[in-house]
């Protein structure tokens, strides 16, 4: 008998007087030393990019409980000093508890633009220096960019599970999501051939700028075949956005798109404004909330600055002067969040909303409230028409600005050579929770902060059952394990990590830039700083618990994991994992790098951790979300859906095909002034065939391209 099936055949105690606690809750707390230097570790910027398999993770301090049992997924960038984190590599970590030991898995997330970077940047496509110095990738603060190639898709920032799909997917804000073999952790397919999208910018490139929601959103109910002829059957449930900014080379828009999980197509609507009819245009939509009839988007703090990715891609090595571009160009993030609220009802899948050029729209209900940020979640019911929202506020948290080498910073000090690279991500106020109530009939928001000194200076992820993109309760539904009871009001709570504020991670450019929202710099803990933390915000009393780290130490990625005891210990009980970051020195014990897994238990995260992991190989540097997904459930995510199907796969040689892509090339400007005799165009065509060298971009394909990845059966 299965462990899954043992668990259904003995459910849960009636009596709630009965229900045992997770093992660790009796474990005491260890004592963790402060790092040696306060501020920013130099082991952020540092990963090892050896890739490792089923590597042992050793037991540094306190006690491994026995009932933490499954598989932690962390995506991030492989960051190194000198490269803007946010555009490296990305990274997935997978941890895996079996109750006796822990171990990871890690490996780079390798998409086509990946293999097609190392050929080009090596001179594969070049005729001479010129031709290379156009072809080659640039490092950009959010993305490296080729100027006649396009951008580099770097899957980085979420682990996202497909319920009814049997996909686990990657995410990112600049790119595709993108399906992975959760046991090799290897790239297996994006979602969407390139042209079910709307590229957020007009350009002809092989890799375009593809705009889309780090965060995507799946709702519980069960999944309806959706087709033309059966509207009344119709029922999206993956959403995440195709959305592209206004700037120069462009107005903008946002789509909401949906993914079809029966015929595996995207459906896209695009958004008007419900009071005003205009098009819905937002700086970025970096996480979006689903409810039973309503759809949430967050219009977040990462704005994108176009003058300034257009002059580190044109001239790499004026750091100087790209940093003055930065700096005059840039405008602060919206001092509010803006929500956006879409009726489920009005999206409504058809052969119009296959199109991603010409997309139907819908009205869009705008609410703002709060001061910026970039992560929300939901509750499910929306009873009523209201809707419930929890929210990280930060208003002057800005991701879209890295440390450069020198930079003077708010403490009268310069940016150090290790730090080169990092996101300018501690904000330069102290942030707040916010619960907000979105009542639909009359269109009225009703919002309460919550603030706490010692945890809100700077909101970054969080996890926790309960609401919807906590994903725990559809991936318990997936393993054969449904929750069996409603979490309690006065237990409902999000697990959340703070960054704290340290001086030497905020430009002194940064502070004059929101200057008129922070006032003078006497208000702010320059000299003494506010630690990072771990703590836990109860949604319906907004009240906070939780643990400051020792001076040194840098936390990231909470992950909230059940006991397996479950259902005999309820499934909000259980414990908090979480990656962390210090400096080595002498108080490390000697199987650690700085880089640690600590465990909390998640009834006590006061107490501190009860149990910290290690390795001499672990070192993840920053990192940025996560997801858990059952013991029993890694094996059923092959991909394989119900039936005789196929498992979705884009067939990457079809995506790519370098005819089509050197036809693209040719005809764009016709295109774009199609009223131009075509004979004025001969010197483009001429200026394009040898700038790209089109025979040895199909080698590079053809090679190193094509054979990475899987081909369609049919």
């Amino acid at each position: 008998m299965s462990e899954a099936a043992r668990r259904l055949k003995h459910p849960a105690p009636s009596s709630r007087d009965e229900v045992p606690e997770p093992d660790g809750r009796t474990y005491p707390g260890v004592s963790v030393p402060p790092g040696p230097r306060p501020g920013m570790p130099r082991n952020m910027m540092n990963t090892r990019r050896t890739e490792s398999v089923d590597e042992p993770l050793k037991v540094l301090a306190g006690r491994l409980p026995e009932d933490l049992r499954g598989h932690v997924f962390v995506a991030g960038p492989s960051v190194r000093a000198g490269t803007p984190a946010l555009a490296s590599d990305g990274l997935v970590l997978r941890l895996d508890f079996d109750g006796a030991g822990a171990k990871f898995t890690h490996a780079l997330m390798r998409s086509p633009s990946y293999y097609a970077r190392q050929r080009v940047d090596a001179g594969a496509t070049a005729r001479g220096p010129l031709t290379r110095a156009l072809n080659r990738f640039r490092d950009t603060t959010l993305v490296p960019a080729s100027l006649t190639l396009g951008i580099q898709e770097t899957p980085n920032t979420a682990p996202f599970l497909v319920e009814g799909e049997k996909l686990l997917l990657v995410t990112t804000d600049a790119g595709r999501p993108w399906a992975i073999d959760p046991r090799t952790l290897r790239a297996v397919t994006p979602l969407g051939y390139r042209h079910e999208w709307a590229a957020a910018a007009p350009s002809p490139w092989a890799f375009p700028l593809l705009q889309a929601t780090a965060h995507p959103a799946v709702a519980p109910e069960p999944a309806r075949p959706a087709s033309p002829e059966a509207p009344e059957r119709q029922r999206p449930r993956l959403f995440f956005t195709n959305h592209g900014p206004k700037w120069p080379l462009g107005p903008g828009y946002t789509q909401l798109v949906s993914w079809d999980t029966w015929e595996h197509r995207l459906h896209h609507w695009k958004l008007v404004d419900a009071a005003t009819g205009a098009d819905v245009v937002t700086a970025s939509v970096h996480q979006l909330a689903v409810t039973r009839d309503y759809v949430v988007l967050l219009d977040s703090n990462f704005p994108i600055n176009f003058w300034k990715i257009a002059f580190q891609a044109v001239a790499p090595g004026m750091k100087r002067a790209g940093r003055l571009v930065d700096w005059m160009t840039s405008e602060p993030s919206a001092p509010q969040a803006v929500f956006w609220v879409v009726r489920r009802a009005d999206l409504r899948p058809s052969s119009e909303t296959l199109s991603a050029e010409d997309a139907p729209a819908v009205p869009a209900y705008r609410f703002q409230s709060g001061g910026g940020g970039l992560h929300l979640a939901a509750l499910y019911e929306n009873p009523d028409d209201e809707l419930t929202l929890v929210v990280a506020h930060s208003p002057t948290e800005d991701l879209t600005h890295a440390l450069e080498e020198g930079e003077p910073l708010i403490n009268g000090e310069r940016v150090k050579d290790w730090q080169v690279g990092m996101s300018t991500a501690v904000p330069v106020t102290r942030s707040s929770v916010g619960v907000h109530r979105i009542d639909m009939k009359r269109l009225r928001m009703r919002s309460s902060l919550y603030s706490h000194d010692d945890f809100t200076w700077g909101l970054t992820v969080f996890s926790g059952p309960g609401l919807v993109n906590g994903e725990l309760e559809s991936h318990l539904r997936m393993n054969g394990t449904p929750a069996n009871d409603v979490i309690p009001p006065e237990e409902l709570a999000l697990y959340v990590n703070s960054d704290g504020f340290t001086a030497d991670m905020v430009p002194e450019a940064l502070y004059q830039l929101y200057r008129p929202v922070v006032g003078d710099k006497e208000g702010l803990p320059i000299r003494d700083g506010r630690a990072a933390s771990f703590f836990k915000f109860f949604v319906h009393s907004g009240r906070f618990e939780g643990y400051v780290l020792p001076t040194g130490w840098y936390g990231f990625a909470p992950q909230f994991v059940p006991s397996a005891r479950f259902p005999a210990v309820p499934h909000w009980k259980g414990y908090l994992v979480a990656l962390v970051v210090s400096d080595p020195s002498a108080a490390l014990p000697p199987d650690s790098t700085g880089d640690e897994v600590w465990i909390f238990d998640s009834q006590d995260l006061a107490k501190g951790p009860i149990c910290r992991l290690g390795s001499r190989n672990f070192e993840i540097g920053m990192t940025l979300h996560t997801t858990f997904v059952p013991e029993g459930l890694l094996a059923e995510l092959d991909g394989m859906p119900e039936g005789d199907a196929e498992p979705y796969c884009v067939d990457v040689a079809k995506d790519f095909d370098v005819g089509a892509l050197e036809k693209t090339y040719l005809e764009w400007p016709e295109e774009l002034f199609p009223r131009v005799p075509r004979a004025l165009f001969a010197p483009w065509r001429l200026g394009v065939k040898w700038a790209l060298n089109f025979p040895k971009l199909r080698e590079v394909f053809e090679k190193d391209v094509y054979p990475r990845f899987p081909r369609p059966r049919r």
